[in-house]
């Protein structure tokens, strides 16, 4: 808990300016748990992290959890998991100390309180009254004129005695800032240049409410002051409010930081990306296996152009490169195409064992949220606990496996849906009726399935032509299941469809031959074995 200061000047002794090298950045990024990071949040911590590193500054996680009715059992850390997940792990927050927190805003009350006070003061700020029920009907009442709905300073012209008769009597009440008027409010904006407020577009905005919790326009620019940021980083929506923080910051005598909006992330349709189209939340990328370097390189492409048009390009190359005034104006569309190509890239370069380690990894990841996301999971419906011990009891079987055409995988969850027949805990036997798409009749398709299962079946010299396919080449594998196709006067499709979906479940894998090299003869014939079965149980 923040020790209680006695005034704004003891809070200023509490936190002096940092000491830095010349041109560091102070950022921070400053999401409420009330609700799971998202996809937004990883960019701007990107964003920040990035700038921090480049600058040699410091890169700040503060919570902001004063909205204490819609705080999310779980959210705060989720962020924290998050952020470590993503590879921008803060240099100070909550789970990080430093000399400039607390880091959650409702461990820091006393300062919002002193900030409050200290405005009432000086007759930048008033106490307000009004109910909720009279501020509504002044806001139907402007809005029916045409009017642009804002506070009518009812309380600003009560009289001392009357606020303090009023305080005494225990009313309800919320503190407001006294927006200046007049002049235009202008400011600096890193990315768009000049921007000018009328200053009657400008209200009184509430800054301390009744239970004594500061709103964001308060709290996050206390907090920003007095843990010395010197660039607020944050989106485009809030470039409407920022004008009441420049003047609340000349209200206290305090040195603006810079500001730097973002854009709004669209979707295919060039909407304001939502759930509506598409999760878009950090877990649903995580649980579809997209990697870290991934996922960060697919967000600094959005954000960036890259001055040799690269798609590709690690997060050091873009701390390195990047300038902020480089940055859009108008919002990328998230592109799923374009992640799925820079994720698959990256997961290219990591070898058979990483890629075995990752997905092991994976797995337990899915295991540990499976109740708390459920439906979230593409492999939900998998033994995944088997499937992980299956995977970690024979390494190099599961890394021949995920080795077979990996140009395949561009996710995690990809080597599940194009690899994962190997595994007993992932394979699904072909039905009956999806053997009998490729054979005209149930006893022909099971004839050929024995044909095919001769093939691999060791047997005395001269009695089968050829040896087994674990010892045949592709091309002596390929004349021998041609042969089977001549003998039983059917297309080699039905043939090679039928084995595959033995050996498979599926239509469509790696080629057939690798497969089963890859299975052995004891799993090969035991699925062979089996389709025969399937065919020959009606």
């Amino acid at each position: 808990m923040l020790y209680n200061p006695a005034s704004l000047e003891e809070a200023e002794r509490l936190f002096p300016p940092r000491d830095l090298p010349p041109g560091a950045e102070v950022l921070r990024i400053a999401p409420s748990p009330t609700g799971f990071p998202h996809i937004g949040t990883a960019m701007q911590a990107t964003l920040n992290a990035a700038l921090a590193i480049k600058t040699g500054g410091v890169f700040i996680l503060r919570i902001e959890d004063t909205d204490r009715a819609r705080i999310v059992p779980g959210a705060e850390a989720a962020i924290f998991e998050a952020l470590e997940w993503l590879g921008t792990p803060p240099d100070e927050s909550p789970a990080r100390q430093g000399p400039y927190g607390p880091y959650r805003q409702s461990e820091r009350l006393p300062l919002y309180r002193l900030a409050a006070e200290h405005l009432l003061d000086a007759g930048r700020a008033y106490r307000c009254f009004c109910s909720p029920e009279r501020l509504e009907t002044v806001r139907q009442e402007q809005m029916k004129a045409g009017a642009n709905p804002r506070y009518d300073r009812h309380c600003l012209s009560l009289a001392p005695a009357e606020v303090q008769a009023r305080l005494r009597a225990g009313d309800r009440n919320v503190i407001r800032f006294r927006a200046p008027e007049g002049a235009p409010i202008s400011f600096m904006d890193e990315v768009r240049g000049a921007i000018s407020f009328d200053a009657s577009m400008v209200d009184d905005p509430i800054i301390l409410k009744a239970d004594g919790y500061p709103t964001y326009h308060l709290a996050a620019l206390v907090d920003d002051h007095f843990m010395r940021v010197t660039t607020v980083i944050r989106g485009e929506e809030w470039i409407s409010s920022t004008p009441k923080h420049i003047a609340l910051y000349k209200a206290f005598g305090w040195e603006t930081p810079k500001f730097l909006h973002t854009v709004i992330l669209r979707d295919a349709q060039r909407r304001k990306l939502s759930k509506r189209s598409g999760d878009t939340s950090m877990h649903w990328f995580r649980s579809h296996g997209y990697l870290p370097e991934g996922f960060r390189n697919f967000l600094t492409r959005l954000l960036w152009p890259h001055p040799e048009e690269k798609d590709l390009y690690p997060f050091e190359e873009f701390i390195r490169l990047f300038n902020v005034r480089d940055l859009p104006r108008t919002g990328p569309v998230v592109d799923l195409k374009l992640l799925d190509f820079i994720n698959g890239h990256y997961l290219s370069l990591r070898t058979p064992e990483e890629t075995r380690r990752s997905f092991v990894l994976y797995l337990e990841e899915l295991e540990k949220n499976a109740q708390d996301e459920a439906g979230v999971s593409p492999i939900s419906k998998v033994d995944m606990a088997a499937l992980r011990h299956e995977i970690s009891a024979d390494a190099a079987y599961a890394e021949k496996a995920f080795g077979i055409e990996p140009e395949r995988n561009r996710k995690l969850a990809d080597i599940f849906a194009n690899n994962g027949f190997f595994f007993a805990a992932a394979f699904t036997p072909a039905p009956r009726e999806l053997l009998l798409k490729y054979a005209p009749e149930a006893e022909q398709a099971a004839s050929i399935l024995r044909a095919v299962l001769k093939l691999y079946i060791p047997s005395p010299a001269g009695h089968i032509p050829g040896e087994p396919p674990f010892t045949m080449g592709h091309e002596e594998w390929e004349t021998a299941m041609r042969r089977i196709a001549s003998d039983f006067e059917v297309k080699p499709k039905t043939v090679f469809m039928l084995a595959r979906l033995a050996l498979t479940g599926t239509e469509k894998t790696p080629p057939l031959h690798d497969v089963s090299l890859i299975l052995g003869p004891e799993r090969t014939q035991k699925r062979l074995a089996h389709a025969l079965t399937v065919l020959e149980s009606a």
